[in-house]
This record gives structure tokens, C-alpha cells and sequence, in this order.
């Protein structure tokens, strides 16, 4: 199944991470994956950079990498190795590395390729870091973009606090300085949003039955993600957050938004973090097209035959 319409051009702006490598293949068939950005994040930027490397050799991944941000613009580095491994792509046994970063200046990039080339959509699913310094050094790159979709914060309950998300958690500074940035349009894949994209066993069932190296990865990616989220809160079911901040470009149509107005809470002792979703009824200003409800079979069906297109093999 081909995308619809005109080809979306994306930069992934990631901390690889289970999801962030389901993301990235999504990414690469569902669009033109232009190139990928790192970012300390679930892992340490050493860790999420090789495995973005490992990512690109295992799928055939050609778009280049570009080593980030080590750590968040003003707090200290945080990560989840809980959930992703110690060096954040638990579960598969990792082929050795045979690629090699393009830069060591993601921002430098980003900017560079925006202003050469307008229309690029930026797809953060990690940390913000990165965005918002291409945005304080080069505000120009706003409006070069076609927009920016990221997965972050939630209108609901946090996962690494009461109401904080991870990525948000991490650097709510970056988050703020480009919610309040001006592109044109942001689409939020929050997790209201992403935990409707069931991860259980039946997924990784799916993924293995498809067979060849690259399915078989995922599968074993999915098993151990399931594994830590039980040894983490309880039950063997989580949500495939990234890859929705991917489909909210590609396939849109799989995810319903409304628009809505969002900041973020930067100094709550409890809250810091907190994206802060206005769904009160009546006019007000917007800045964020905000996703929160899922086509989950759809969505499933799309993941799935972009596994089996990077693995090379026919359904």
C-alpha cells in the first residue's frame, strides 16, 4: 500500500529507541526520509546515534545521520533505559556497525538543508532540543518548513509523571521555545493519542510471522519493550508512540486532530512538563493541531506493510 498524494519530505529528529525504529521505517516508506537527526534522549546520544546508524544498515535506510544534542538545553540529562535497555534497543541481537555519522552538527545541518530546500517537514520524536536551537539560531527556518509533527506530551495522564511525558520531561524549555515559535503547522501525537496504538504480543506474533531479518527484529524489539513495560507497570501492553507522529504526516487520515492551543509547564513541582491542552469550548487562539483519536487497525496495517517492504518481503 503506496502513500496517497505528494510524497511528504521529512528530517526525524530521534533518540532510537524501540519506537523510534519502527518510526524511522515508517518514515522511510511512507515518505522521503531526507535525513535523521539524534538526540539524547531514551538512551545517551553515543547509544541512540549508533543505534540510528543500525537502524539505516538493518531496513536499507540510505537517508544520512547527523549526531545532536548530548543533552537538554538547561536541566540535566534524563533517560529510559527501564523501558528501552541499556543501550536503548533491547531485545535484538545488534549487527555490528558498519556505518558512520554524516556530521557531528545536527543543527547546523537542519538549518543548511531547510533554507536550500523549503518544504521539509521536521518530525521530532525525541527530546526538542535540537528544533529549538535551529529556532533560536535560524528563526528564518519557520517559515521555510511545511511544518512539524512531533511525539510529545499528552492531554491526559504523564508516563513518567502524574501528568509529564518522557520527551517533554526531558527539555520542556525546547518544547516551549518552538510551541511558541509560529509554524505555520504543528500536529501533536501525544500520548491521549499514541496508546491507541496498541503494543502487545499479537503485534509481535505479527511481526515475526512475516519472517526475514528485518521483521524478526522488530518482533524482538516489541518482545523486550513488552517485557520492561511489564516489569514496569504491571501488564504486557503499551503504545507505539513515534510511529504516530510519522502518520501524522504521511497518512494523516488515520489520526483525527482538532486545534487547539498548548503550552508547557516549566516550573510546577509536580507538573513541570505538563503540556497544558485548552479544550474549552468557544474561539481562542491555536497553535497546535492536536491528534486524539486513532484509526488503530489502519495504522496497524500500514506499520506492518512497511516492515515487510524493508525486509523484503511480498505479503
Amino acid at each position: 500500500m503506496a502513500p496517497t498524494g505528494e510524497c511528504p519530505r521529512l528530517i526525524v529528529d530521534c533518540d532510537p529507541g524501540h519506537d523510534d525504529t519502527l518510526a524511522l521505517v515508517l518514515a522511510d516508506v511512507r515518505g522521503e526520509l531526507v535525513g535523521v537527526t539524534t538526540v539524547g534522549g531514551n538512551a545517551p546520544l553515543v547509544d541512540v546515534t549508533r543505534n540510528a546508524l543500525l537502524v539505516g544498515q538493518m531496513y536499507g535506510i540510505d537517508a544520512p545521520v547527523h549526531r545532536g544534542a548530548a543533552r537538554p538545553l538547561v536541566a540535566e540529562p534524563r533517560n529510559a533505559l527501564h523501558i528501552h535497555g541499556t543501550h536503548g534497543l533491547a531485545g535484538p541481537v545488534l549487527p555490528e556497525l558498519e556505518r558512520a555519522v554524516a556530521s557531528d552538527d545536527a543543527v547546523e545541518w537542519i538549518i543548511e538543508t531547510t533554507r536550500a530546500d523549503e518544504g521539509i517537514w521536521l518530525v521530532p520524536i525525541g527530546p526538542m532540543t535540537n528544533i529549538a536551537t535551529v529556532f533560536r539560531l535560524a528563526p528564518d527556518v519557520v517559515d521555510r518548513i511545511a511544518g512539524l509533527s512531533f511525539m510529545g506530551g499528552s492531554a491526559d495522564v504523564g508516563n513518567h509523571g502524574p501528568v509529564s511525558e518522557f520527551n517533554t520531561l526531558v527539555d520542556p524549555e525546547a518544547l516551549h521555545i518552538v510551541l511558541t515559535a509560529g509554524v505555520a503547522d504543528v500536529r501533536m501525537a501525544g500520548l491521549d493519542l499514541t496508546h491507541q496504538f496498541v503494543v502487545d504480543d499479537a503485534l509481535e506474533a505479527d511481526l515475526r510471522a512475516i519472517g526475514g531479518t528485518g521483521a524478526v527484529f522488530a518482533a524482538d524489539m516489541v518482545g523486550a519493550y513488552l517485557d520492561n513495560v511489564e516489569g514496569w507497570v504491571g501488564r504486557r501492553r503499551g503504545g507505539l508512540h513515534d510511529p504516530c507522529a510519522v502518520l501524522a504526516v504521511t497518512d494523516p487520515d488515520v489520526i483525527s486532530f482538532t486545534d487547539r492551543h498548548v503550552g508547557v509547564e516549566l516550573r510546577g513541582e509536580l507538573t513541570r512538563g505538563m503540556t497544558v491542552v485548552d479544550r474549552r469550548p468557544g474561539d481562542r487562539e491555536t497553535n497546535v493541531r492536536h491528534g486524539h483519536t486513532l484509526d488503530h487497525d489502519r495504522a496497524r496495517s500500514i506499520l506492518l506493510d512497511a516492515v515487510r517492504a524493508r525486509t523484503g518481503v511480498s505479503s
